[in-house]
């Protein structure tokens, strides 16, 4: 799958102190939305697709919380894709993988900040 990606972007990004006796629950919600390609894009409509990519997140640990959401816009060169359920699991994970890393080097970072210590290392990788 030949891919072109644009730069990925940070729509928000919150680190929040937590108490000690708070609950929050983790949740992860990856998206995928096809895009019209207009004629200003100069990209073959027949032959390729335009992804929107988000990812957005809420991490709870025992005193804090990440969450946000990052996205990315994505050509896929050679391939029409209508909808989700026309790509595969590992495709899918290879679209999202990016955004991923991005919110581990945010969250480690933030976390190396605010905690005045090593960073917490998050990590999405799946192991087969």
């Amino acid at each position: 799958m030949e891919l072109l990606r644009q730069k990925e972007f940070v729509q928000n990004f919150h680190y929040d102190a937590l108490a000690k006796d708070h609950k929050e629950e983790t949740a992860i919600n990856v998206s995928l939305n096809p895009f019209e390609i207009t004629e200003e894009m100069d990209i073959d409509a027949q032959n390729n697709s335009v992804l929107g990519l988000r990812v957005e997140f809420n991490i709870a640990m025992d005193v804090f919380k990440i969450s946000g959401d990052v996205a990315q816009f994505v050509q896929i060169v050679g391939r029409k894709i209508e909808k989700i359920e026309d790509l595969t699991p590992d495709e899918v994970n290879e679209l999202a993988r990016p955004l991923f890393v991005l919110i581990e080097r945010l969250t480690y970072d933030m976390t190396e900040i605010a905690l005045d210590k090593p960073g917490l290392q998050l990590n999405f990788s799946q192991q087969n």
